[in-house]
């Protein structure tokens, strides 16, 4: 009987010290870990017993408000970002629209441009073709002609001529008309 009893007492001492381990391990969780750490079972225990009930709902609001918090902050975030991306989609279409006048602007130039070299290029024609016709001439009557015209006219056809027509062209010249445009080819 007496071997009965010790048993007894074992099994209780044990229970007594299992329950006690329980206890302390309990309140050491409680203390000292968050509940997102525990396995759900022991989450699911912990709920179940009313001193962990409210440790258990006070970390799940605590998480819920993190998470929260978390979302606004990401929520900041993103409206950031977003309203940089339109700001600079903003600055990309001013650039654009200033690229694109640039462009119009430039393309008006080019036909300006070619407008000017081909009325310079049929002026040029024209000079040549004057040259031709005053290189066929006596010198005397071309000389006649041409006496009556602007210099800077005479040197463009001129240099358009035969360097022995030109001498002859000029020595037939009024002397002071021949050495102006002489002195202007000249570069003087």
């Amino acid at each position: 009987m007496k071997g009965i009893i010790n048993i007894k007492n074992l099994i209780i001492g044990i229970a007594i010290l299992l329950i006690i381990a329980i206890i302390v391990l309990s309140i050491y969780f409680y203390r000292n870990h968050a509940t997102d750490n525990l396995h759900p079972v022991v989450k699911t225990v912990f709920s179940k017993i009313p001193f962990f009930k409210n440790k258990m709902h006070t970390d799940l609001v605590s998480e819920t408000e993190i998470n929260n918090n978390a979302i606004e902050e990401e929520k900041k975030i993103i409206e950031y970002e977003w309203s940089e991306i339109e700001r600079q989609k903003q600055e990309l279409q001013s650039k654009e629209a200033k690229l694109n006048e640039k462009q119009s602007e430039l393309e008006v130039l080019e036909n300006k441009l070619q407008v000017a070299r081909e009325e310079l290029e049929n002026r040029l024609m024209n000079i040549k073709d004057l040259a031709k016709y005053y290189e066929l001439m006596d010198g005397r009557n071309a000389a006649r002609i041409l006496e009556n015209m602007e210099d800077e006219f005479l040197i463009q056809i001129f240099k358009q001529m035969k360097n022995e027509v030109v001498s002859e062209i000029l020595s037939n010249l009024n002397s002071q008309k021949a050495a102006s445009i002489t002195k202007k080819m000249s570069g003087l």
